[in-house]
């Protein structure tokens, strides 16, 4: 040693051995209790020994030990008692922190969980304990677990189906419809795609009412469904009406209703008419026609014809997509996760109304179908999700990226 030197350097240096150190990560000794919480949900309480807590409280307060600026003396070199007392809640919190960290990595590779969302943990109202272990429960949404199903060798057929003249002609005045305008109707009944604005109130056989919605507005169509059921002759119903009249149909109830004796009933349905709109079409001159792109109105209907195809084969390739996943998911029944399906149900929707819009629908149009719209989300997110899963199962299992033409159908024409 020279007289330049100080036992603190020598001290502070670290050894080879030291620099070099790979060393596993040690395991935590753990308590884990896993129990199934509801479809696909498990609830997961883990214990963590005094011994663990103490051990990773010595290792935080090491490291705060080398970095922690306490008045009076040099970084790192404040006593061990004085950096507890200063900085206690400062190291209770990166104890906290580090064991919650460690022991969700360490149950996620020891129990394989394949969680699906992050798990529902109230980290803040964890509090380190002064004595004993620290135990803390979550609930985590997983992977629905069945068996792969068989896909080899699937049988199904094609549609087949030829763009007519009147499928042209259907599409032609939707497309129109874009440009239309909503007038009110001041002569004549209500028509199929009439605009209605009508209460609604749904009675028992005794007459007393079930629920009544005011002033609602609905495209006038051979069907009319809503959330928890649908109208299925409220063309019939409804059509002639004029404003102020009342007609009466029957309601089909579906089996999501909240009342249990309603569920899968036919009720009455009283719709009192309040106002009739209907659409006007523009007028298809020239300047209209130049307006959008066009030359010509049989430029614009063969434009029309063009797309109805590429829609129609497009729908060919799903039917046969579809067939096939009807098969696989009929054959593997299993249940979802409650949350994840709402979670996705308010996305299908959203998608639903903006597939409309796409179409050609117009806004009041596509309000109009809000009802149907979330009708129709629940069960097209089971079915999506369902499908997910099974192809990913397949995917899984055949190492493979899936796509329609890899599931090994038969297509016959």
């Amino acid at each position: 040693m020279t007289s330049g030197e100080s036992h603190e350097s020598i001290i502070d240096e670290p050894t080879e051995g030291e620099a070099t150190s790979t060393e596993p990560k040690r395991k935590l000794e753990l308590d884990v209790q896993v129990k199934d919480a509801g479809a696909c949900k498990k609830h997961i309480t883990i214990t963590i020994p005094r011994a663990e807590i103490d051990r990773q409280y010595e290792e935080s307060l090491g490291s705060l030990q080398k970095e922690a600026h306490v008045p009076g003396f040099r970084p790192g070199r404040a006593p061990k008692t004085l950096v507890v007392k200063r900085f206690k809640k400062q190291v209770a919190d990166q104890v906290k922190s580090a064991l919650l960290m460690e022991s969700l990595e360490q149950v996620d590779r020891d129990f394989q969980l394949n969680p699906i969302t992050q798990p529902k943990l109230d980290v803040a109202a964890i509090e380190l304990p002064e004595e004993g272990p620290l135990a803390f429960d979550m609930e985590v949404e997983v992977r629905p677990e069945f068996p792969l199903p068989s896909y080899q060798g699937l049988k199904v057929k094609r549609p087949v189906r030829k763009v007519s003249d009147q499928d042209v002609d259907a599409q032609y005045e939707r497309f129109l419809e874009r440009y239309a305008r909503i007038v009110p109707k001041l002569e004549g009944g209500a028509e199929i795609g009439d605009y209605i604005t009508a209460d609604l109130t749904f009675l028992r056989d005794d007459g007393s009412t079930i629920n009544e919605v005011k002033e609602i507005q609905f495209r006038l169509q051979p069907e009319l469904r809503f959330q928890d059921g649908r109208i299925s002759k409220m063309g019939d119903a409804i059509k002639g009406a004029k404003a102020g009249e009342v007609r009466e149909a029957e309601a089909e109830l579906g089996t999501s209703i909240a009342d249990p004796t309603l569920r899968g009933q036919t009720v009455k349905v009283k719709a009192t008419i309040h106002d009739l709109k209907k659409v006007e079409l523009p007028e298809v001159d020239h300047g209209f026609l130049e307006s959008i792109g066009f030359e010509s109105v049989d430029e614009l209907r063969e434009a029309v014809r063009d797309a109805l195809i590429r829609r129609v084969e497009a729908q060919q390739r799903q039917a046969v997509r579809r067939q096939v996943l009807d098969a696989l998911i009929e054959a593997t029944p299993f249940e979802l996760p409650a949350d994840l399906v709402s979670r996705q149900e308010r996305g299908t929707a959203s998608r639903l109304a903006m597939e409309l819009r796409e179409e050609g629908f117009s806004p009041e149009d596509v309000r109009a179908r809000q009802a149907e719209i979330r009708a129709n989300a629940h069960e097209m997110t089971l079915r999506s999700l369902k499908e997910f899963f099974i192809l990913a199962k397949v995917a899984e299992a055949e190492s493979i990226k899936v796509e329609d033409e890899d599931l090994e159908a038969e297509v016959e024409a």
